[in-house]
């Protein structure tokens, strides 16, 4: 027979592990919504891209849309930060 006994509390080690789980887990989902936001970023470029130059094509400029993609090139040219 196995002598088997249930620990009623956790070894003082055992909390840090879980502490250090979900600090790990948190840091990897902050990094996975990084780069999410950089390829919505990319796509709304994209978007913006082909309205701005179907607009050049009618000679109507869209100044909005070149803005927009301006401010979107300026802060995809930054290296992400991931955490």
């Amino acid at each position: 027979m196995m002598a088997t006994e249930l620990r009623s509390r956790l070894a003082p080690d055992e909390p840090a592990a879980y502490h250090e789980l979900f600090r790990v887990a948190a840091q990897e989902s902050q990094q996975a919504e990084v780069l999410l936001q950089r390829r919505l970023l990319i796509r709304a470029y994209s978007l913006l891209q082909a309205v701005s130059v179907e607009a050049r094509n009618d000679n109507m400029p869209d100044a909005v849309a070149e803005e927009l993609m301006r401010d979107i090139s300026l802060a995809l040219d930054r290296r992400p930060t991931l955490i």
